[in-house]
């Protein structure tokens, strides 16, 4: 096999290229395009890790991670947490019994380890600014299904999953009045849609003369604001309002903070009752019920929206942290704390909302400052390298802009919620980390931009 990879150079890239397109949508058919891709990577290119002594962190992180998850299967007992759920569909609760397994954690390693390999493997095919580009078209073109199964989810009632090849590619879609679509879940769809949008920035500003090409961009960028508005996810939000100027400079940033205001200021005066009643009828009257974006926004800052405060962001921070501090090198184990956070709150929730927090949690600290400490490194070195460097023309350079501007939005995001452990989600993750690494070590003089 490894030699017939060696006679078609191009193939590995095109395998890539094809894993990145069905990405969103049938990730197990991208998954298949990836591995055989990996294969190429490693009988064509020497991967030389030495070149950038820091990238060991991340063979150091694997083996503590390897050590704890043996500790924890000949150690760890099975143990179980029993909490009530709420069937909105049937309006009445049910006990649910959730289990942290001893093997757990080695089940865990699957979501770092395979993901450590692709960081160096995928780092061939990202190595030139055209290569990345094309990319970055492919994770747009590969996301419209995620927005039209959205748009059928809210518009048309698509609820029902939808199976294709007999049930190889499967969409749950489930009844929901915010956009989730094939993610099924509006926060995952969220984190997505702020992964693409920088790319749709810069696609649109990309100057161009072809009337049809400007006119898609301009309907995709649309499309993604909208439906990332619509996810109702605070996360998304934020992600969107930091990806404007950072791809397209911080002079747009002006007119971020006046449309900011300009859509806050009438949602503020509704919830206020400030408004005289025909216009706040008329508000109602712009959208239908389920669409009423007003009474949506206002019930997302609104403090019913934690009547519970064992639900709140820094209560979950504050018993993650203290039980590190009891078990700060080999941690608790994958899947461990819903069932200690349950124990102490009585309450279900589902991870720590913090990827750092929940990695040591999980493996130890030393694990998580191997790995964050390094993509923390990568991070700051690609800015340097595409926002403070002196190359010609680097104001115009919004593609290089907009690959490092999706990473930090989606980087930032999983610092207060994690979707990192959809699959989709965390290989789009080491995807972008392998394509800033390149943009580190490329040559000024091949640092093409924009035209």
């Amino acid at each position: 096999m490894m030699l017939f990879f060696k006679k078609y150079p191009k193939l590995g890239f095109n395998l890539f290229g094809v894993g990145v397109l069905f990405l969103p949508s049938a990730p197990f058919i991208s998954g298949l395009f990836f591995i055989f891709s990996l294969l190429f990577s490693f009988s064509n290119y020497k991967i030389d890790i030495k070149k950038d002594r820091k990238d060991y962190l991340f063979i150091i992180a694997s083996i503590f991670m390897i050590g704890t998850s043996l500790i924890h299967f000949l150690t760890f007992d099975n143990i179980n947490f029993v909490y009530e759920r709420w069937d909105a569909s049937k309006q009445q609760s049910y006990s649910s019994i959730i289990t942290r397994y001893s093997y757990s954690s080695l089940v865990g390693l699957l979501n770092w380890i395979p993901l450590f390999t692709c960081f160096f493997g995928f780092q061939p095919f990202l190595k030139s600014f055209e290569n990345r580009k094309l990319i970055l078209k492919l994770f747009l073109i590969g996301s419209i299904p995620v927005l039209i199964s959205g748009a059928g989810q809210l518009m048309l009632n698509w609820h029902s999953p939808v199976e294709l090849f007999n049930g190889l590619i499967i969409w749950y879609q489930k009844p929901s009045t915010t956009f989730s679509g094939l993610f099924n879940n509006q926060n995952y769809a969220g984190c997505w849609l702020n992964i693409i949008c920088p790319f749709g920035l810069a696609i649109f500003h990309e100057k161009s003369k072809n009337i049809f090409k400007k006119t898609t961009s301009f309907i995709l960028i649309i499309s993604i604001f909208l439906a990332s508005f619509l996810t109702l996810s605070r996360n998304t939000w934020g992600g969107l309002f930091l990806s404007i100027p950072l791809v397209l400079g911080p002079i747009t940033i002006y007119w971020v903070i006046l449309f900011f205001i300009l859509a806050i200021i009438p949602i503020f005066l509704k919830s206020v009752n400030f408004l005289p009643e025909n216009i706040s009828n008329l508000l109602n009257s712009l959208l239908p019920i389920k669409f009423n974006i007003f009474e949506m926004v206002i019930d997302q800052f609104s403090s019913d929206s934690y009547p519970n405060q064992a639900n709140a962001r820094i209560t979950i921070f504050g018993v993650a942290l203290k039980l590190i501090s009891e078990k700060p090198f080999i941690g608790w184990g994958a899947a461990a704390f819903p069932i200690y956070y349950g124990f102490k709150k009585g309450i279900f929730i589902s991870h720590t909302h913090n990827l750092f927090i929940d990695t040591a949690f999980n493996y130890g600290i030393v694990t998580a400052i191997c790995i964050f400490s390094n993509i923390l490194f990568i991070c700051f070195a690609s800015f340097k390298k595409i926002y403070l460097k002196k190359i010609t023309n680097s104001s115009e350079n919004y593609f290089e802009r907009a690959w490092w501007t999706s990473f930090f939005v989606l980087l930032c995001s999983q610092m207060f919620d994690v979707q990192y452990y959809d699959g989709r989600i965390s290989i789009a993750f080491w995807i972008l980390l392998a394509g800033l690494k390149c943009i580190i070590f490329e040559d000024d003089e091949n640092m093409t931009c924009t035209t």
